[in-house]
């Protein structure tokens, strides 16, 4: 590079004349984080879609992951979650979200008080219609609260700020012995949220010792079903700052099995759980758009991505299954067509029946009122706002110790033990502050990845994708097809009930004999009647596999039985 690749600007930083360097396309985010480690403002979408970046620059809010730096104007002056308050000198905002409970995972927190200061130097008196509208100019989301206590947090600041209210002593909320049910106990991280010093996983990255690689597991954009004949590393690894590049057949020098232990524990359904590849092997096939064929372990997340698009694969596409009447079909492709050597085990793997009382089928021919309809749910993902990140190392025992956003620690060490070829007693996962999960890290993700790209480079790695790759490469909520009859005598009440449901669960079994349960369990559970059948068939699709999500079966039930409800209440004049 040349001097003129670089841009010199005097800024003014929470108050610090700061005289910094940067290249003319690195954004603002990268600038603060990076080069200035203040690891406040986070990192998200990376898009300027969700506004954890949020900083104020001249007075207006700015997403600071879209700001390039060569728009940043000289002498700007730049506020960060920083340079708001401290711990122990908390702003009328941070206290406000603390006492509201306007903070859970606290990862949206720095950009929304951040965000929020900006409204209050301007609007001193807004109302709460104000707020949110402020909030959705500037782009702020936020997975976990609902965003009530948010406003409410911004109402009741503007009113300290006003005199109208005061702060109080945050240690004399609660008093030691007392039940902190019903209290105003606040949150014991949040403190350290409000003020951006809670360090989540790629805060953590840069506070890492330089040994460290950066690990990116490479998959083929968009293919979701195809056989995978040879996988050529040989140009990517020949690009500068790579270290190794990671396949399956490390896996296999490690002795591992290349499986994951999926959780189905059930006599009813045809596989045992052990069909989920860590990685896809020559000879074997992609199953889901996102699978992972290598991991490109170098200096920077630079280099390992550029290497990444040296790697060639040659592959044969094969028929897609991407929805459950596609999966379902009596001619569809087999998902598994060869497995441990089973051949064609059938993509509708799993079936479940549950039955109350008599048959209804006679009683539903004759009744009234009926209503009878297919009900299909969507597919969700859990869109945290921090992506799937971690990193490995070697911890002073030795063992392979895993720091990812795992909210099974036990269950994840077990599950990738014979897959990677390690002992249970020598890995170690431990959870990070994480930016949310909802559910999708019940089902280890980065986990395996991290843990033989330690072993195959022995050195400690870091691994973190971005949200566009979050979005495709981890678990998403089950769609559900629900085929629904149910009755109604002349006063309206429930005589009977039918259902059959499809579960729609990608391509491994991994959760899914409990998911398919609660289409039984959830089935019209609010309402008295005496009578029920229900079968519940749980298929492989090449779309993506599905883990626990919110409430977990329950949502896709009770809108299909709630749907067919309000349609029955509509035909008996209720």
């Amino acid at each position: 590079m040349t001097e003129a690749n670089y841009h010199v600007k005097n800024l003014t930083i929470n108050g610090v004349p700061r005289r910094i360097i940067g290249t003319p396309e690195t954004s603002l985010l990268t600038v603060i984080r990076d080069q200035l480690k203040m690891t406040g403002t986070k990192r998200g979408c990376d898009h300027g879609q969700c506004g954890v970046c949020n900083v104020i620059m001249n007075g207006k809010v700015v997403r600071s992951c879209i700001t390039k730096w060569k728009n940043v104007p000289e002498y700007a002056q730049i506020t960060t979650i920083e340079g708001i308050g401290t711990p122990e000198n908390l702003h009328a905002l941070q206290w406000a979200f603390i006492v509201c409970g306007a903070i859970q995972c606290g990862f949206c927190t720095p950009g929304f008080i951040t965000a929020g200061k900006a409204l209050l130097d301007s609007n001193p008196n807004p109302t709460r219609e104000d707020v949110r509208d402020w909030y959705s100019k500037n782009w702020m989301a936020c997975r976990c609260t609902g965003y009530v206590q948010v406003v409410d947090a911004v109402m009741k600041a503007a009113a300290i700020l006003r005199g109208e209210e005061k702060i109080e002593d945050l240690a004399k909320m609660y008093k030691p012995g007392d039940s902190i049910w019903n209290s105003k106990y606040p949150r014991p991280s949040a403190v350290y949220k409000a003020t951006g010093l809670w360090d989540f996983g790629d805060d953590d990255r840069l506070k890492l010792p330089e040994e460290f690689l950066f690990a990116y597991p490479f998959a083929l954009e968009g293919v979701r079903h195809a056989k995978v004949n040879k996988i050529d590393v040989s140009e990517a690894e020949k690009m500068p700052g790579v270290y190794k590049i990671v396949t399956y057949k490390d896996i296999k020098a490690n002795k591992g099995t290349n499986r994951i232990r999926g959780q189905v524990g059930c006599p009813s359904v045809t596989t045992d759980g052990w069909e989920r590849r860590i990685m896809v092997e020559e000879g074997d096939k992609i199953r889901q758009w996102g699978e992972c064929l290598a991991i490109v372990c170098a200096d920077t997340e630079t280099n390992a991505r550029a290497a990444a698009d040296k790697i060639k694969v040659d592959y044969e596409p094969l028929p897609e299954l991407i929805d459950i009447y596609q999966a379902k079909a009596a001619d569809a492709v087999k998902v598994y067509d060869e497995i441990d050597g089973i051949d064609g085990m059938p993509n509708a793997f799993n079936k479940r029946m549950f039955t109350k009382g008599a048959d209804p089928k006679e009683d539903l021919d004759k009744a009234p009122y009926v209503v009878e309809d297919e009900f299909y749910s969507s597919r969700q993902p859990h869109m945290v706002l921090e992506t799937d990140c971690g990193y490995a190392y070697y911890d002073e025992e030795g063992r392979v110790t895993l720091a990812t956003k795992s909210i099974c620690v036990y269950r994840h060490q077990m599950m990738i033990a014979r897959g990677v070829g390690i002992a249970p007693s020598k890995i170690r996962v431990i959870q990070n502050n994480m930016g949310a999960s909802f559910g999708y890290k019940v089902a280890p993700t980065n986990e395996p990845y991290l843990a033989i790209a330690l072993v195959a480079c022995q050195r400690p790695v870091y691994m973190r994708i971005n949200m566009k790759e979050h979005n495709i490469r981890t678990p998403k909520r089950s769609p559900f097809l629900m085929h629904i009859r149910v009755g109604a005598d002349k006063s309206g009440r429930l005589i009977g009930a039918e259902q059959t449901w499809w579960v729609d669960h990608g391509p491994y079994s991994e959760s899914s004999n409990d998911l398919t349960n609660k289409g039984g369990q959830f089935f019209f559970s609010p309402y008295a009647y005496a009578n029920m059948r229900a079968t519940g068939y749980t298929c492989f699709s090449n779309h993506r596999w599905s883990a626990a999500f919110r409430a977990y079966g329950a949502p896709q039930t009770y809108w299909g039985c709630e749907t067919a409800m309000d349609m029955l209440a509509e035909k008996c004049g209720i």
